[in-house]
Order: C-alpha cells, then sequence, then structure tokens
C-alpha cells in the first residue's frame, strides 16, 4: 500500500525544519518575517469609580470598549487592526466564564504565526454545543472532546496548541490563508509528527482533504508569507513547482532569489514592508544593496521581476501575474535574449 501524499509531505517537512533548526541549510540565518506572539494587552480597572471617566474616554476613542464592563488601551506597538483584535481578545478572556479556548486563525494570531486575508475574528472552541455561534466580533465552535495535547496557553489565555491549530484552519480557512499560517506554524515550531496524527484522527470529517493538500502545498524554508504565496501562486497557476531561497553566483558573492526556476534562470523577488522599512538597517543603504545585487544577478543570466504585497490582494490576480512572468521568462529563453530585452 502506497504511503499517502500528504504523510509523504510531512515527512518532507519534518526535515527541512531540522536543517534549519541546526543550521545545515544555508539560508536558516537569513533574515524572516517569523514574528513573536503578541501581548494581549490586560483590561483597564473598572468600577463605580472608573466607569464615567472610561466611558468619556471610550467616546473620545482614547480606549476601547470591547465588551460590557471591559475596556482595553490600544496598543501602540501594533497595527490599528491587530490592536483592535487583541482588544477584543481580552474583552473575551475577562467577560466569558465557561471554559474555552482560542482557535482557528485567532489561535494563529496569538501564537505570533502569519495570516492572509483573516478578517480578525476572535474564534474560540468550547467542549459543549453553544446556542449562540456569533456575537459580534466573537464566533464560538463546538468539539466533543478538546485533548489536553491540543491545549496551551500564551499569557493568561487558553489557545489551541499550534498543530491543533494548523488543521483546524487547514480544513476551514481559504486555501491560501491556510498554505500561510500552516508554514508560519511550522517554523514556529509545530511538530510534524502531532499535525500527521491529528490528520488521522479527523479521517472521513469535513475539510480532511483540503488539510492534506495544505500539507502537501506547505514549503517551511519560505520566509515570509509573501513567498509562500507567490511559490503557491506559481504551483496553482500550473507551472512547474519553484524553488525558494535559490542562490545565483555574482561577483562579490552568492545572491538568494525568493523564489525561482533555475532551469529558466528566472526568479521573482518579494518586496515586504520590512525590506526598505529601516529595520534592517539605514534604507537608502538597503536601496542601493537591492540594485547593485539585481544588476549582478541580471549579469549571471537570470531575468528577474519583484513583486509587491498590494500584488497579493486578490489571489487570482497574482496567479495571473506569476504566471505571464514564467510565460514572459520561458520566451527569453526560447529567443536567447538577454535578461533586459523584451520579446517582440
Amino acid at each position: 500500500m502506497s504511503t499517502p501524499p500528504h504523510v509523504l509531505a510531512l515527512r518532507r517537512i519534518a526535515r527541512q525544519l531540522h536543517a534549519l533548526k541546526i543550521g545545515e541549510a544555508v539560508h536558516a540565518q537569513f533574515f524572516s518575517a517569523d514574528n513573536a506572539p503578541p501581548a494581549v494587552p490586560p483590561a483597564l480597572p473598572y468600577d463605580k469609580a472608573t466607569r464615567p471617566s472610561l466611558a468619556c474616554a471610550a467616546q473620545a476613542d482614547e480606549v476601547l470598549r470591547v465588551r460590557r464592563g471591559v475596556y482595553v488601551a490600544p496598543s501602540m506597538s501594533e497595527r490599528e487592526f491587530d490592536s483592535h483584535f487583541l482588544a477584543h481578545v481580552r474583552g473575551v478572556v475577562d467577560a466569558l466564564d465557561t471554559e474555552f479556548w482560542v482557535c482557528d486563525t485567532a489561535a494563529a494570531r496569538l501564537h505570533g504565526l502569519w495570516t492572509y486575508r483573516d478578517p480578525g475574528l476572535v474564534h474560540i472552541v468550547q467542549t459543549y454545543n453553544p446556542p449562540i455561534r456569533f456575537e459580534g466580533r466573537l464566533k464560538r465552535h463546538w468539539s466533543k472532546t478538546l485533548p489536553a495535547r491540543d491545549r496551551t496557553k500564551i499569557g493568561d489565555v487558553p489557545v489551541t496548541t499550534l498543530e491543533r491549530t494548523i488543521v483546524d484552519v487547514a480544513c476551514s480557512a481559504p486555501l491560501a490563508c491556510a498554505v500561510v499560517i500552516a508554514t508560519a506554524g511550522f517554523r514556529a515550531g509545530a511538530d510534524p509528527a502531532i499535525v500527521a496524527q491529528l490528520l488521522d484522527e479527523r479521517a472521513g470529517t469535513r475539510g480532511v482533504v483540503q488539510a492534506r493538500r495544505v500539507m502537501e502545498l506547505c514549503d517551511p524554508d519560505c520566509a515570509s508569507p509573501g513567498e509562500v504565496l507567490v511559490r503557491l501562486a506559481a504551483i496553482l497557476a500550473g507551472l512547474p513547482e519553484p524553488r525558494v531561497q535559490v542562490p545565483v553566483e555574482i561577483s562579490g558573492g552568492t545572491a538568494w532569489l525568493d523564489v525561482g526556476w533555475p532551469a529558466i534562470k528566472a526568479g521573482l523577488e518579494f518586496d515586504g514592508a520590512v525590506k526598505f522599512s529601516g529595520l534592517l538597517g539605514d534604507p537608502l543603504i538597503a536601496r542601493h544593496q537591492q540594485a547593485s545585487r539585481a544588476v549582478g544577478v541580471e549579469r549571471a543570466g537570470w531575468y528577474v521581476e519583484n513583486v509587491v504585497w498590494d500584488e497579493t490582494v486578490e489571489f487570482q490576480a497574482l496567479q495571473d501575474r506569476v504566471g505571464a512572468f514564467y510565460r514572459r521568462a520561458a520566451a527569453r529563453l526560447s529567443l536567447g535574449l538577454e535578461p533586459s530585452a523584451q520579446p517582440a
């Protein structure tokens, strides 16, 4: 009996993670977009004395009223969307008096994982069937059991483990979102063997077919959500599967392309918000180094284009964009053109 493709994929992922962990993979030391778990802010003190001032502050948008009697000061270190999400998590934690665990894409956010086009709902799972599933930004799920293996805490917030979160999302989220979160989850330390066990337990249930496909599409060598999306777009567009972290020898060293096809000397670079933000050094120096590197890659005979985050907003459009790039690159190769030349 042949081994199922998703099992083979999880074994591959385990090998890749081991290579990253021990530094065997050259790109293990590269900058990545991996995040630490965010801090869920505490609720502000609420009683008869503070209630009037908090109500005034909420009307002035100085604090957030997330549930009755729960007010939170928005975090200045997070984007507004993320800050509001974390505040609503606090509202759920402080207001609910029943046992629950934050799950699904909400758990992914609390674990610090990358997400893609997530509306920011606070998903929770309970071990009884709740009479109300939706309540504002809160969405309740029901599971007959939630083994201790699948439970953990981040600070004082009960959440599903990385492995359980990966499988929950893989079963229910849109494919691109699921692959992004699974990739980040494995990079954050999820155990492929436990993920395999969870998938076996869900055999025959809703969403498990997609979840298995997610494992096949996952490549933890991708160092950012943008790289995940570009690679996935290429595969779903029917192109030959690209490599990630592709080395190109140039004058003075090695340039590493985010995603590429060595057979046709073509690659795509993802320019995320961090690259020229100043977090990696002087933005002017970063841009100069990027330009010099691009010249070196072109002189090495490679044709490369850049993808920016705005081009990922509509995934089908990204697929079309990547497919068109590949066809241009293949046409150049067949015509023997230089990388900078335009095919007729």
